[in-house]
């Protein structure tokens, strides 16, 4: 049975280009409902985070999140029906307003596992095991959100690491041609885990500039996140550039 529920507050404006004074909308996705109260709980106990709504199947996921646009969604990958990463796909994919659709957060129980990494290739932007500690979760919640590092950093590498060298489909001569001198090296530092703020230091440029790069890495590669440039480095034998 399709399970959700959108939690009522009062009406904001659902432009995301300038609501940086405004809380992260989260919606919560898993098949065990005390665990979700338990998140949404933590959630709402911080002044710059609200809970919009739960859900326990992935065919409420997806729809609770066209309903309440949130900015993150935390998705479960094990569950009955429409699974984590199914729910996913399609939430990644759906047109959002101005900025995009929702940036997904898996939650899992045991990161090392091909569905993690599928998520994250899919265009998750971080995951979360299940036994993280608070501070951890609303830690890579407000990675996630702020996009300027790569959030949960060494679980997302690991399982990107293990997972990707089997996906190989191009080869490095010509993966980064449409890539410009200087949008290669950022792509480079990026796909070490470099923040933007360590980007900017160690080429020499604004951060505004690095963030433009960025936006142009993602754009001529197809890529959706942060994560997904390290999964592309690794795919395509890309690492042994990135010192």
């Amino acid at each position: 049975m399709t399970s959700l529920t959108p939690i009522r507050r009062p009406r904001r404006s659902r432009s995301r280009a300038h609501v940086t004074d405004q809380p992260t909308r989260v919606v919560i996705v898993d098949d065990q409902p005390l665990f979700a109260a338990g998140l949404a709980m933590l959630i709402d106990a911080q002044p710059d985070m609200r809970c919009v709504g739960t859900a326990h199947d992935g065919n409420a996921a997806v729809t609770l999140t066209r309903q309440v646009r949130p900015e993150i969604v935390l998705m479960d990958l094990r569950m009955p029906g429409l699974n984590g990463l199914e729910a996913t796909q399609l939430i990644v994919a759906e047109p959002g307003p101005e900025v995009g659709p929702p940036k997904v957060v898996v939650l899992t129980t045991i990161k090392r596992d091909e569905a993690v990494y599928l998520a994250l290739r899919a265009g998750a932007t971080a995951l979360l095991t299940k036994d993280a500690l608070p501070a951890e979760v609303l830690g890579t919640i407000r990675d996630a959100v702020a996009g300027e590092r790569l959030a949960g950093a060494s679980d997302t590498v690991d399982v990107v690491r293990e997972f990707a060298g089997r996906a190989q489909t191009r080869t490095p001569d010509d993966t980064l041609a449409a890539l410009s001198a200087r949008e290669r090296e950022v792509f480079l530092l990026v796909a070490r885990g470099l923040s933007n703020v360590e980007i900017a230091e160690a080429t020499v440029l604004s951060e505004a500039t690095v963030k433009s790069h960025v936006r142009q890495v993602l754009g001529k590669l197809g890529l959706k996140s942060r994560v997904q440039v390290v999964a592309f480095a690794y795919e395509n034998e890309l690492m042994g550039m990135v010192r």
